[in-house]
């Protein structure tokens, strides 16, 4: 009997020891506890705000305004000890004014542990349209709020990552059912930007599309650019011009289509950016 339950025992052991090594190796590498993870990225958050707040108000100069008007703008965001210093702005000119258009959000890294330096895009005008980038330094304390603990620093601006293009499957269709897939999309662009019920999509889309027409908001002016791929399904990228019905002013679209074709007509599946 002992004999038999050797070789069990011994694969038990084995797996044992297989187990224990695995845990080990998750407590060791895995990731940061759920609360902690919570945490740091409300603090994050927190940070993100607090900077994006901050640069709106400190970035809009007024030549007429107050210093004390300025610094009860900027109080909700800074550190009381530095809100005097941070409401500083002189003028030659009373009659100067920045008016800032938009902040945005650029970029976040962590400064020794609840410190963050905030990167901010500030749109302005003076009166010409302008564009700013500020690193704003930010501490944060999850139960009292955050604080602006320095004077923000400007920095050049930065022009966007270009993006590698999408993958292709390399499957092009042919010119003869391209244009059949042009008609096709025409139709369906029209009805989808102009028509105003759910059901009008019918003779265009799959059943399980679930689109919405835009119910006339836009109008379609013309299929720019079509290039198409696939087997079936067939992908389709399609740039067009559209017209906003209540300003007339016209602009370009882009879209990317998931197509299926049955008894020679294409349906719309899928409609995506």
């Amino acid at each position: 009997m002992t004999l038999r339950l050797l070789p069990k025992l011994l694969l038990w052991a084995m797996l044992t020891v297989s187990c224990i090594g695995a845990v080990g190796t998750l407590l060791r590498t895995g990731s940061e506890p759920a609360p902690a993870r919570v945490e740091r990225l409300t603090e994050q958050q927190m940070a993100i705000e607090t900077a994006v707040g901050f640069a709106r108000e400190w970035m809009h100069w007024d030549g007429q305004e107050l210093a004390e008007a300025r610094a009860k703008r900027l109080q909700p965001y800074v550190n009381p000890e530095l809100l005097s210093s941070m409401a500083v702005l002189k003028t030659e000119k009373k009659t100067m004014r920045q008016q800032v258009v938009a902040a945005e959000f650029v970029s976040l890294a962590a400064n020794n542990g609840s410190r963050y330096v905030v990167r901010v895009r500030v749109t302005a005008e003076n009166p010409e349209r302008i564009t700013w980038v500020i690193e704003v330094p930010v501490w944060v304390q999850l139960s009292k709020g955050a604080a602006v603990t320095g004077l923000p620093v400007i920095r050049p601006g930065q022009d966007p990552p270009t993006v590698p293009p999408s993958e292709s499957d390399g499957s092009k269709v042919s010119a003869e059912m391209k244009q059949r897939m042009r008609t096709a999309i025409e139709s369906f662009l029209k009805v989808m930007l102009e028509g105003e019920k759910e059901e009008i999509l019918s003779n265009y889309v799959t059943g399980d599309s679930h689109l919405i027409p835009l119910a006339g908001r836009l109008h379609f002016v013309s299929l720019d650019q079509l290039a198409a791929e696939g087997v079936g399904p067939f992908t389709a990228s399609v740039s067009f011009t559209v017209k906003d019905t209540a300003t007339g002013f016209q602009f370009a679209q882009r879209w990317k289509l998931s197509l299926v074709e049955e008894n020679g007509k294409f349906f719309v599946r899928a409609l995506s950016v």
